[in-house]
């Protein structure tokens, strides 16, 4: 080393020992060092902790220390939470260091909060094994009450000392108890004289409460003897002491015995009777002991061959001579139901013979073919056949076809709908334009039009008619019931082969027979319909003629009836009179058609006197097209519009195919004189004032336009009010004279005074005003 190096030295240790030997101008207070160490552990520098009153620290290994010693002087167990206060330091690190002394010592243990040394469980253990000497068995839900410990660390601890400090072994068939050997050797001779003793079966639970055996000992040593020999016995039910029967061998070979023998003579066993004898589980049991022969196993009991064998015997008998036999008569009368019918079912499945004999099951239990349910069939021949012709002549059969139309096509209601919508406004288009060719002249084309497509023969709309009603009345027929199933039983119950069938078989016989014989009524029915038909549709020809000219007459009077209509001011008075024109022809035009149409003869008798609500059911019971098409025409009387009442009339016409005859001129004008000459009649005879006023006016007013006006008595005021521009000044003050009087007779009622003065005024002024309406000639 160099001497200015050496000399460096030398003053830093004469510096040194100055300082050492000067004193400390400047001492650090507490809070600086609270603060330096608060820093060094921030800066995990040192690693220490706090005690409960923040005065001092205690290192990790310190604290571990502490914790093994308060352990040893407290006998090698200790609370964790008994720490806190003896060691003033808080209960995480004590926890903490806990789990270090147990992760770093082997022999101290933590468990459930608290630590336990080795020295203090082999204390427990030679207590545990005292105990163990004294009672010959513990367990260890008993030593976990005891020493608050958890069942599997004592149970492991025990292990861990059985055959050392613990003298004793461990149950197989239960782990958590432990016996001794003198206890295991006394109770074993004792269960086996027990057992030696019994001759009957009994239950495990009677053996154990009358010999006062441990229950978990019990099983082990009973099948140790049973499999050594040394018990010629068995135990059934399992190992549950509640459910199990120990028995003995000498029982079950008297009790094979016996039911040997039974199933010989009788051929069955019976489930109940065996379980009187002690067997838990029967069915087990004959599978067991009969597995080599062919027994049917039953819900109550099991059967042999011999009774299967007489049962296929009966079953073929009565299908080879098409009759029945019932199987539950011929069984013993421990069967029920049930059993019969899986005897049933069992010989039909397995027996070839019965192959080809179309065998049928009736019920649970009782057999028979089919040939003999459809022999059944001849008895009801006669019945459908009177029955059939019943509902014909007395008109069931046509209404049961309108109501099933009704119901199908309800699903189609709206499309119907819209379908009526289209062709509204197809006919209202076609309407304009034969307006624009002319007048009515259209109207006149569209219907030469519609004959011209019927040119084809003059009856295709009856034949058409006629294939209708035959094509839908078998499903028209379907609400119509032949018989009910009690009346097909109580039918069949009069036959002498079924005389002595139970009713359920009777039931079942009439619920099959019943689909069969419906469609033969409905079959039967649609023929006599058609037979009918036939025979009648001579006569609908000569209808449709006779409809023609009425519907013809009454469409011309409805023309007429709009023409005159027309010369009313008053918007109000033509609706009106329209509304009456439309109530009045329009629903004798409908009511004809309508009565035509239908299928009922007393519907076409009453048409005139048809109401609205009548002729709607009847419409809605017809087919679609025709319905959609008098749907219409019945809508269009409710309205006020004499034109569209007219195109619903052409398509009522065109769906009913009644085609109008060209109509002559000639003709025409004769229907005018004639109805000039019918209202004349009508005055004639008009005796009472208010009528002989009420056909005057229409005479007069036919007389001044040529148009016949159709309207009620309460619109003779406007009527008049029409005709006195036009009228005399004569004739039109007798109208109104007469009109007068006819008013203050309705209003003076009960005043026999004035009602006689009204009355001689009016017989002298009507025989004026009927001649006045007859002779008077509109000037040209």
């Amino acid at each position: 080393m160099a001497s200015n190096d050496w000399i460096e030295v030398q003053k830093l240790a004469a510096e040194f020992q100055r300082a050492q030997l000067s004193s400390s101008l400047q001492k650090l207070s507490e809070k600086n060092c609270i603060e330096i160490v608060s820093k060094l552990i921030e800066l995990k520098l040192i690693d220490v902790f706090y005690t409960n009153d923040g005065k001092e620290y205690i290192t990790l290994e310190q604290l571990s220390r502490e914790i093994c010693d308060e352990l040893y002087l407290h006998g090698g167990r200790i609370n964790l939470t008994e720490l806190v206060p003896i060691l003033n330091v808080s209960y995480h690190a004590i926890e903490s260091r806990a789990q270090n002394i147990n992760q770093m010592k082997p022999e101290i243990h933590l468990v459930t909060g608290q630590l336990i040394d080795d020295d203090h469980l082999d204390r427990i253990a030679e207590e545990i094994n005292e105990n163990l000497q004294q009672t010959g068995q513990i367990t260890v839900v008993e030593l976990t009450k005891q020493y608050e410990l958890p069942m599997e660390f004592i149970l492991q601890q025990i292990r861990k000392r059985l055959g050392t400090i613990i003298q004793g072994q461990q149950d197989k068939h239960d782990q958590n108890v432990f016996f001794t050997e003198g206890f295991l050797a006394r109770n074993r001779a004792r269960i086996r004289g027990a057992l030696s003793a019994i001759t009957v079966p009994t239950p495990v639970s009677a053996i154990i409460a009358e010999n006062k055996l441990p229950e978990r000992l019990f099983f082990a040593v009973a099948d140790e003897l049973i499999s050594t020999k040394r018990i010629q016995a068995s135990v059934n039910g399992g190992r549950q002491v509640n459910v199990a029967t120990f028995i003995p061998d000498i029982h079950s070979r008297s009790q094979n015995e016996w039911i040997d023998n039974f199933l010989k003579q009788n051929g069955y066993l019976e489930y109940a009777a065996l379980t009187r004898l002690g067997l838990g589980d029967p069915k087990s049991f004959c599978r067991k002991r009969f597995k080599e022969s062919t027994l049917l196993y039953l819900s109550s009991c099991c059967v042999g061959s011999n009774v299967l064998q007489q049962i296929e015997a009966a079953v073929e008998e009565a299908l080879v001579s098409q009759s029945w036999v019932g199987v539950l008569p011929l069984l013993p009368s421990i069967f029920d139901e049930e059993d019969a019918g899986q005897i049933v079912q069992h010989v039909l499945k397995n027996s070839q013979s019965f192959a080809d004999k179309d065998a049928l099951v009736i019920g649970e239990s009782s057999v028979t073919s089919n040939a003999f349910v459809q022999n059944l069939k001849l008895i009801f021949r006669p019945m459908i056949e009177q029955k059939a012709s019943e509902v014909v002549a007395s008109g069931d059969y046509l209404q049961a076809l309108a109501d099933q139309r009704n119901a199908k096509e309800k699903s189609f209601k709206s499309d119907q709908s819209n379908d009526k919508k289209d062709r509204k406004e197809k006919r209202r288009k076609k309407a304009n334009e034969g307006k624009l060719g002319g007048g009515t002249q259209g109207r006149e084309t569209k219907t030469k039009a519609t004959k011209k497509k019927y040119q084809k023969g003059k009856n295709d709309s009856d034949d058409d008619d006629n294939e209708e009603y035959a094509g839908g009345s078998s499903a028209g027929s379907s609400d119509l019931e032949f018989m009910s199933l009690d009346e097909i039983s109580n039918v069949l119950r009069k036959q002498e082969s079924l005389a002595d069938a139970p009713d359920d078989f009777l039931e079942d016989i009439a619920g099959r027979l019943y689909p069969s014989l419906q469609s033969s009524f409905q079959e039967a029915a649609r023929l006599a319909f058609e037979a009918v038909l036939s025979a009648t549709s001579g006569q609908r020809r000569q209808t449709h003629s006779e409809l023609q000219d009425r519907l013809q007459l009454l469409l011309q009077n409805i023309k007429q009836g709009q023409s005159a209509i027309q010369f009313f001011a008053s918007l109000d008075d033509q609706q009106q009179l329209t509304r009456h024109l439309l109530k009045t022809y329009g629903s004798e035009l409908a009511n004809e058609l309508v009565s035509y149409v239908s299928e009922d003869a007393s519907v076409a008798n009453n048409a005139k006197d048809m109401s609205p609500e009548a002729r709607q059911k009847i419409i809605n019971g017809l087919s679609q097209n025709i319905r959609v098409a008098l749907q219409g025409l019945h809508k269009a009387i409710q309205g006020a519009s004499i034109d569209e009442f007219l195109l619903e009339v052409d398509g009522a016409l065109s769906a009913c195919d009644v085609v109008f005859r060209k109509v002559d001129k000639n003709k025409e004008k004769a229907i005018v004189t004639q109805q000039r000459h019918l209202l004349i009649e009508q005055l004639h005879a008009a005796e009472d004032a208010a009528l002989a006023l009420h056909v005057a006016v229409i005479l007069l007013f036919h007389t001044v336009t040529q148009t016949v006006l159709s309207a009620s008595g309460r619109f003779v005021p406007q009527i008049i009010t029409f005709l006195k521009p036009h009228l005399p000044p004569s004739i039109a003050e007798l109208l109104s004279e007469l009109q007068g009087l006819v008013i203050q007779e309705l209003k003076s009622k009960g005043d026999e005074e004035v009602l006689k003065e009204v009355r001689q005024k009016m017989e002298t002024l009507v025989p004026q005003v009927r001649e006045a309406a007859m002779t008077y000639k509109k000037s040209i």
